[in-house]
């Protein structure tokens, strides 16, 4: 019966490798922060860098970074650059609410584009490759990151990295953000017959990676309270698994109070309570994870219930209890 708690304990947390750890390193510097490091270069007459932070300044927030296109279109002009100055001054148009009256605005860009002698600004074919490969995963439901680094935001990644800084990245970056979000409440999920994903710490963390992209997007807004509830439990379990089971109690109940309920902190709280060895609330508890277990449809965890009842009561001194529900596991399984 030890055995069996055991492996209960610790079903479905096997190691899973990671290939690439996920970087943080998209998040080191903000978007006005790239503004201004724009507009200075312009001012010392760096137009090419200036183009460059200006770029990353959309890139951060391609929607609510609209002067970024306009002194963007500007260092273009200086570079002599008329169709990517058009372009961007077109962008201006169709991001700033007061462009249409904006006289000093329309005197530049009538003049760019008068200026303009080599017709349309043409993307780079690098671009327009990992722009169809993200829209085309985005469209089949991802995956959006995989364990391996892979995915709709590696696309994201390298797409940013080619320069890509245009107002569509807000709609790119909305669907990463829902398409994630969804990935995410699957992968936490149990699977049938298992009471907890396929995670172990490392695992967790990488969840808490992936709630770290979804929020590098200033002008997206991902439900916050309920990423903050599923990063507790990721929290949680990273430090179950090291033995810091104050932490772990800590950020395990913070989880549970979400809605939707999350099955595997309420497992996970359970399982805490055994390590604790705090007997008296078990049962109920143990009930109310099963519970939450049944409103979310996962199946195929009967025995598992009836196992840890079968050890409540044990450590109860409730033999003939004890002795009922591991009849009633040996008849699920």
């Amino acid at each position: 019966m030890i055995l069996l708690l055991k492996k209960v304990l610790h079903v479905v947390v096997l190691s899973l490798a990671f290939c690439l750890p996920l970087s943080l390193a998209y998040a080191q510097s903000s978007a006005q922060e790239y503004f201004e490091q724009g507009n200075s270069l312009y001012n010392q007459k760096k137009y090419a860098e200036a183009v460059a932070s200006y770029h990353r300044a959309i890139q951060l927030q391609p929607r609510t970074q609209a002067k970024a296109y306009l002194n963007c279109a500007r260092a273009y002009t200086q570079l002599g650059q008329y169709p990517a100055a058009v372009y961007y001054y077109g962008f201006y148009e169709k991001v700033a609410a007061d462009a249409a009256s904006d006289r000093k605005f329309n005197a530049e860009y009538k003049a760019a584009q008068k200026k303009n002698k080599s017709g349309n600004y043409i993307r780079d074919n690098a671009q327009n490759t990992v722009l169809k490969q993200l829209e085309q995963t985005i469209q089949a439901g991802g995956p959006f990151l995989t364990q391996q680094g892979n995915g709709a935001f590696a696309y994201y990644d390298v797409l940013i990295r080619a320069g890509y800084a245009e107002p569509d990245l807000y709609e790119l970056q909305q669907k990463l953000v829902l398409g994630m979000s969804e990935e995410i409440e699957s992968e936490i999920l149990p699977p049938p017959n298992q009471p907890l994903p396929n995670f172990d710490r490392t695992g967790w963390e990488y969840i808490r990676n992936k709630i770290a992209r979804l929020r590098q997007f200033s002008d997206i807004s991902p439900n916050t309270s309920r990423l903050s509830a599923i990063e507790s439990m990721a929290y949680a379990w990273e430090a179950y698994y090291k033995g810091d089971y104050a932490t772990a109690q800590k950020q395990f109940d913070a989880a549970c109070s979400s809605t939707p309920a999350i099955p595997a902190a309420y497992w996970g709280r359970v399982m805490l309570t055994f390590q604790q060895g705090n007997t008296d609330i078990l049962i109920n508890m143990i009930s109310e994870t099963e519970n939450v277990y049944q409103s979310s449809n996962i199946d195929g965890t009967a025995p598992f219930f009836a196992l840890l009842k079968a050890k409540a009561y044990q450590n109860l001194g409730d033999t003939a209890s004890s002795l009922k529900w591991l009849k009633v596991m040996n008849e699920a399984f």
